[in-house]
């Protein structure tokens, strides 16, 4: 802290200490959004998993009824 009050002059020290102070508040307060959204995307992942394989399933039935009709042996 006191590194910082001596390079940059111009900031009184009562200025920088209530600017640390807001930052570390602001990041408290705002610790459970953060936590939220981080829980939303989780969430997310696993729909987004589920639909692409839901498609891939689809995709690979469509595959094998196409090659039944070609007389192709489905792997």
């Amino acid at each position: 802290m006191t590194e910082v009050n001596h390079m940059l002059p111009m900031i009184k020290e009562s200025n920088s200490d209530e600017m640390i102070e807001s930052l570390v508040l602001y990041l408290k307060e705002n610790r459970d959004i953060f936590e939220s959204l981080k829980c939303g995307y989780c969430e997310m992942s696993q729909i987004n998993l589920a639909l692409a394989e839901l498609g891939l399933e689809e995709d690979m039935l469509d595959l094998n009824r196409y090659e039944a009709r070609l007389g192709c042996e489905s792997s």
